[in-house]
């Protein structure tokens, strides 16, 4: 049964690279999205914090019940139809040529001149206002995307893959969505959000520090492992998340590169600002980290008695 487990992983990482997101329509998340959607806006006059860790608990039990309950039933009819649909499952609740794709999109656009055309593009990854931001500010929004992007959409569904299998993949996917749609999002959603919010930090809590050891290991490559390690040290704390600053400090360190969030935070006070030329180095730094981990994602799955839950 590892043996599947590791197919589908295999299966899921190819999926992604070869053809990277599926359409809406036919996106797992997306149908996550849509049903948390139609929860968060008939909430009850009263009770809103209950109501929102019911919204929590009955959001994720349905993801990782339907979506696990697919493949043990397909399964026992067919496994190869089974490894298929585990593995388009798995992959949708990871995303690493999308993040590469857009981010070189932005720092094509950069380079070019087309200080517009990047702007437009900019919301994909960072939801700040970005509209009087130079290049360099640009590249830093792009940098800081893809040290937090690593956790949140790389790290945390395979650490939870690693574990727990596809159970825990779907159940880590769902966590973020909630969060990404109603945690403490605005005054409305502030009381249903409370319970969404509270989950994903309590989910991203290790990965996001385990983050730092893979950083600083891999920033060998990079020229910056005892800086990656020092800028988190000292700056992972900045951020108004919990989690957040832990990879930007560490991915900043690395590259060697201050990342800013204007009036919010400062991540690596006293290296040089962040420029365009940033952004290439800062992709292929996420796609090492990213190797690497899958790497050792493989290992656990081939070597250990992991995941808990098998299909």
């Amino acid at each position: 049964m590892i043996t599947f487990l590791l197919e589908a992983f295999a299966l899921a990482v190819a999926l992604d690279l070869i053809f990277g997101e599926p359409k809406e329509k036919y996106h797992p998340v997306v149908w996550i999205g849509r049903f948390i959607g139609y929860l968060k806006e008939h909430p009850p006059k009263r009770f809103k914090v209950l109501y929102g860790f019911l919204l929590a608990f009955l959001t994720i039990g349905l993801t990782v019940g339907i979506g696990y309950g697919i493949s043990v039933i397909l399964y026992g009819f067919s496994p190869l139809i089974a490894l298929l649909a585990t593995a388009y499952l798995l992959k949708s609740t990871f995303c690493l040529s999308f993040l590469w794709a857009i981010s070189g999109d932005i720092y094509s656009d950069l380079k070019a001149g087309r200080l517009d055309l990047a702007r437009s593009k900019l919301p994909a990854l960072v939801g700040r206002d970005v509209s009087k931001l130079n290049p360099g500010q640009m590249s830093s929004c792009v940098v800081e995307s893809l040290g937090e992007s690593f956790v949140d959409g790389i790290l945390s569904p395979l650490f939870y893959f690693a574990i727990f299998g596809l159970p825990g993949a779907l159940a880590y996917r769902a966590i973020n969505t909630l969060d990404s749609m109603v945690g403490y999002k605005d005054e409305k959603h502030r009381q249903i959000g409370f319970a969404s919010a509270k989950i994903d930090d309590v989910a991203n809590f290790i990965p996001a520090r385990l983050s730092v050891i893979l950083m600083a290991l891999v920033a060998i490559l990079f020229g910056g492992p005892i800086r990656s390690l020092k800028t988190a040290l000292k700056d992972a704390r900045n951020t108004p998340s919990i989690n957040s600053g832990y990879p930007m400090s560490a991915f900043a360190g690395a590259l060697g590169v201050r990342l800013e969030k204007i009036g919010y935070y400062v991540l690596g006070e006293g290296l040089r600002p962040c420029d365009v030329n940033d952004i290439g180095r800062a992709i292929l730094y996420n796609k090492a980290l990213t190797a690497a981990l899958v790497s050792i994602i493989i290992i656990i799955l081939y070597f250990t008695g992991f995941p808990l839950i098998q299909v």
